[in-house]
């Protein structure tokens, strides 16, 4: 028998359509870095071996990148994994967790599989209330920073100053913003963060995750219950790679932001669409009445659409920023 919680669950809806152009998913519109890719080809016979399952070289590399310990490091096979094995580490059936919303919804599907007693806090737009929030007698608080769907930063600082629980935050985008809490594991043991090499660094087809917490029990049980595999060996050296063409990632991360800040001033002349600003690689837009999702589809263009999100009232699509050509079909099309 299913269990019924899976039957109550809706499946994640990725958009995938071959051909058109996708503004739909926060990838990185630009290829990786030729090392990156030269790297990958001259990996591919090592395929038929497993990697290192402690990942010395990729957990060396992330602790230069954000200066923290090694035994700080997590792994995960992408940042959806780790979401999955904090919840199968930290919480029990009917463990209370605090979600504020709207925001991504993998921490509500991992929470119910958990069978925890969900605390969905909707605070419009992600403006999030940190007396309220902190009030919940929660075991864990899940945060996003800078938020998706709607592109803002959270200052976590508050949050863990009263909060005596876990507080996980998620930084998928953070390098879009440059205003990472990381430092702040340093003070608070009850911080953990989550990153990705899938945005930034654009690895998102290899799967790399990985997360930073002061408290080594709990870094030590999430290493203990991750897949021993859980990050292919290709995958790994890319993501050595990557981190070493930093230059190359920064700078298409610059063009990244000043396409974002082209997008949204020209969106904002449009009558009857709002959109929203943002410290990541999309946009929120509110397009009431519009069903503007499926109309730029006809067109060949793939956005996300929002409307039923837990949090968001009406109808909004969520945009990814791509390359100059592609944000200029889409505001053409808008």
């Amino acid at each position: 028998m299913v269990r019924k919680v899976v039957e109550l669950m809706n499946r994640y809806n990725a958009c995938f359509y071959e051909g058109y152009i996708n503004l739909s998913s926060n990838e990185n519109p630009y290829p990786p870095a030729d090392d990156v890719l030269k790297v990958v080809e001259r990996s591919l016979h090592l395929s038929n071996r497993y990697p290192n399952p402690e990942y010395p070289e990729l957990k060396s590399s992330i602790s230069e990148y954000l200066g923290v310990d090694v035994g700080e490091i997590f792994l995960g096979n992408g940042a959806s994994d780790c979401i999955q094995n904090i919840c199968n580490t930290l919480i029990d059936t009917l463990d209370r967790v605090t979600i504020p919303m709207p925001s991504y919804t993998m921490y509500l599907m991992f929470s119910m599989l958990r069978e925890a007693s969900i605390d969905c806090r909707v605070y419009p737009y992600y403006r999030i209330d940190v007396d309220d929030l902190v009030s919940m007698d929660s075991k864990l608080i899940f945060l996003c920073s800078p938020n998706n769907p709607t592109g803002n930063l959270v200052d976590v600082r508050e949050v863990v100053e009263s909060f005596d629980g876990y507080v996980v935050l998620d930084e998928a985008y953070v390098e879009f913003s440059n205003r990472s809490a990381v430092k702040l594991t340093d003070s608070y043991e009850n911080l953990i963060i989550l990153r990705t090499f899938s945005k930034f660094f654009g690895l998102a087809g290899l799967r790399i995750g990985y997360g930073v917490c002061k408290d080594v029990k709990v870094v030590s049980a999430l290493e203990k219950v991750r897949l021993p595999f859980c990050i292919n060996r290709i995958a790994a050296l890319a993501g050595v790679e990557a981190i070493r063409c930093l230059d190359y990632y920064k700078k298409i991360r610059d063009r990244i932001v000043c396409e974002r800040e082209r997008i949204y001033r020209e969106i904002s002349k449009l009558e009857r669409i709002e959109v929203f600003p943002s410290e990541a690689n999309f946009l929120l837009v509110r397009v009431d009445g519009l069903g503007l999702a499926d109309r730029l589809r006809e067109m060949g263009i793939v956005v996300r659409d929002l409307t039923g999100l837990i949090g968001l009232e009406g109808e909004h699509v969520r945009i990814s920023v791509g390359r100059p050509e592609e944000n200029d079909a889409l505001l053409n099309a808008l």
